[in-house]
């Protein structure tokens, strides 16, 4: 009797939490614009605002990374990256045909 009272209120919650998710998605629907210039005064068009800024902060480490890995390309096809270890000698680290190195 316990774990049924337990899942019925786990599933009035889920219940609960989409029937408000549904009941905001309306209400944003059929506002005015004076509406919407009050809400997005009081704060409730931050959302979409910091969804907006971590889109931007996300896509600046992207590009960062991509032109660090274009470097990185032009650096190894110009030889600078070898170090002088064992792990650099071509003899040594060459993989011969039948799979074997």
């Amino acid at each position: 009797m316990t774990e049924i009272f337990i899942w019925v209120v786990v599933f009035l919650a889920i219940a609960l939490a989409l029937r408000a998710i549904v009941r905001e998605n309306d209400r944003r629907r059929r506002r005015t614009a004076a509406e919407w210039e009050r809400d997005f005064a009081a704060g409730r068009g931050l959302t979409s605002q910091f969804i907006r800024a971590g889109a931007l902060g996300l896509e600046s480490i992207l590009i960062d990374e991509r032109r660090e890995a274009v470097e990185y390309k032009k650096d190894e096809e110009q030889g600078m990256t070898k170090t002088g270890t064992k792990g650099d000698d071509e003899d040594r680290t060459a993989v011969v045909a039948d799979g074997k190195s």
